[in-house]
């Protein structure tokens, strides 16, 4: 597999491969299809209409890329399936999510080594075009942290969350069996034909065949000799009677075996969510960001751009950002800054929007208590201002913006808002971002990263005035398309960093300012490790010490962005 295919499916849950099936191919499951009116057991059906759908179970293609996805030793874990109209049309719940985790479903990666444990394999024999229903998912969702929503679930809210898979005839969906997924009614004037095949790794127990022996009884003579909860507890699987397996309950005192077969897996936590709206949540941690709506009153909206207009002569037109991007290239980015500092009135919308309780309430669950932030600074791009490459999704790891979801908080060192002071429609331009790639485990393509081939991964939100975007800056892959409007944008960004790391400079980095006395007559290279904390820039914005001939030596080239120029870049305490 490609990076791009590794990332896409590590990021979205999912991967589309382009004509994996000829054409010979398809109109052979068709005709086979066409010539009965039974829909299920195709692998058993008589020799000459059977073949087509076995041949899929090893075709060259689908076992290439499960050897990767699922690892060596994959296996069909339920018969094909035929999904045709009266699926989408009779559309239920959505299933499937991560959350409470199913480990014989799961998504596993650990240093180099990917493991998704239960994988669809799912055909397309006919187009499925944008807009005519069929298949739908949740991306991301494979590796949610928090519950579906039920509103979500049930199809009451879809949350801006649900995508319509399109599909080509010949196509294979592979699809991580933990992505959140359904049905919406069918459109189209053409038939809705896929096929569904299940394939699990190794060792994983998730359902019974459809053998004559699986409806057995395995239990020798001796076994009937035990108590419930003693043969409960050496049940072997893969039977009718043990798939799902009985559920042993009780306290160490006591057991005995329940009337039911659901999970039961206690834990130490209760949900207890507080002030904390579920929905946002389960948003914030599935996609790395967040919009709120109707935030800023309408009277700071006007007094806002009002102070831009005033103070244009102050907009500074920034450096090109498009990094070699063919679609994102343009003329700099107007920006203008010192925004608090206006005269009054003008600084007061800015001046409020940093300690705004819509904000400052969900920084505080996002990344906990004791944040602060820089001045405001308006990006102001005009038609045909340019784009900003993607970039960050904390690869490689820098611990200052990474996102980690841990006993039910959410832990983001750094969270960028911004405020929408006009509307932002589909195709004007401005932030766009790669949802979930704050968990990716891939190095980001070049395509994502110029959006010239971004595999449907990046997204761009639309605003109207008053709304706020919050979005994990540093762990979530960022950046922005380019403008093309003849309207300005008008937005407000505002860069908060948590209570742990310092990235914004300032006089306690030099050593003289944070210990006084301490350091007189030191060396250079003793002075190095006498900074105060700066920004964590791949190491290459500190003083660094390096090992040359044995000898310890100060190293004080810089690499990477500078947010503070008070970054000492030389023994500023002994000048």
């Amino acid at each position: 597999m490609t990076n791009e295919e590794n990332y896409a499916f590590d990021v979205a849950g999912y991967l589309i491969l382009k004509g994996a099936l000829k054409s010979v191919d398809v109109d052979a499951l068709n005709n086979a299809l066409d010539q009965t009116t039974d829909r299920h057991g195709m692998l058993a059906w008589p020799e000459g209409q059977r073949e087509p759908f076995r041949n899929l179970l090893v075709h060259p293609v689908l076992v290439r890329y499960l050897n990767q996805i699922c690892g060596s030793g994959f296996r069909l874990e339920h018969l094909p399936r035929f999904l045709t109209e009266p699926d989408a049309n009779a559309a239920g719940p959505l299933t499937g999510g991560d959350e409470p985790r199913d480990q014989s479903r799961a998504y596993y990666h650990q240093n180099e080594t990917r493991r998704c444990q239960f994988v669809r394999a799912i055909w397309a024999l006919e187009d499925v075009n944008p807009g005519v229903g069929g298949l739908v998912v949740v991306p991301c969702s494979h590796k949610e942290n928090v519950e579906t929503p039920s509103d979500l679930r049930e199809g009451h809210d879809e949350m801006g969350l649900v995508k319509q898979i399109v599909l080509r005839k010949g196509d294979l969906l592979l699809l991580a069996d933990t992505v959140v997924r359904g049905f919406k009614r069918w459109k189209g004037r053409g038939r809705m034909r896929l096929l569904d095949y299940g394939f699990a790794a190794r060792g994983v127990i998730n359902t019974a065949g459809s053998g004559e022996m699986v409806e057995s009884d395995p239990y020798p003579d001796w076994k009937q000799e035990l108590s419930d909860v003693e043969r409960a507890a050496t049940h072997l699987p893969g039977y009718r009677h043990t798939t799902p397996p009985p559920t042993i309950e009780g306290n160490s005192e006591s057991s005995h075996v329940s009337d039911h077969r659901d999970l039961h897996h206690p834990g130490i936590y209760r949900l207890d969510p507080g002030d904390i709206d579920l929905k946002e949540f389960y948003f914030w941690d599935l996609n790395g960001y967040l919009v709120i709506r109707d935030i800023m009153s309408k009277e700071d909206i006007e007094l806002a751009n009002e102070a831009i207009d005033t103070f244009s002569d102050r907009i500074v037109v920034g450096n090109e950002l498009s990094d070699g991007s063919k679609s994102l290239a343009g003329t700099g980015r107007p920006i203008l800054g010192a925004l608090m500092e206006l005269p009054k009135p003008y600084c007061e919308p800015f001046r409020r929007m940093v300690g705004h309780p819509a904000v400052t309430h969900r920084l505080t669950w996002m990344g906990g208590s004791g944040f602060r932030c820089g001045g405001p600074t308006a990006f102001l791009s005009e038609k045909g201002s340019t784009g900003h490459a993607l970039h960050d999704a904390n690869e490689p790891l820098l611990p200052s913006r990474s996102y980690v979801f841990k006993n039910g908080r959410s832990y983001c060192e750094a969270v960028t808002v911004a405020w929408q002071l006009r509307d932002v429609t589909e195709t004007d331009g401005g932030f766009a971002c790669v949802p979930g790639s704050h968990k990716a485990q891939y190095r980001m393509p070049r395509g994502v990263r110029s959006c010239d081939d971004h595999k449907d991964l990046v997204v761009h939100p639309t605003f109207k005035a008053g709304d706020v975007l919050f979005f994990m800056d540093g762990a979530q892959t960022h950046g922005a398309l380019a403008w093309k409007s003849e309207i300005s944008r008008r937005g407000v960004l505002i860069k908060y960093s948590s209570r742990n790391f310092n990235r914004s400079g300032g006089a306690m980095c030099h050593p003289e300012n944070r210990w006084g006395p301490e350091i007189q007559d030191m060396t250079e290279e003793q002075l190095s490790v006498m900074r105060g904390p700066d920004r964590d820039n791949r190491n290459g914005n500190v003083p660094r010490l390096d090992i040359v001939e044995g000898e310890v030596r100060v190293n004080y080239e810089r690499a990477g962005g500078l947010y503070s120029a008070a970054t000492p870049d030389d023994p500023t305490a002994r000048k």
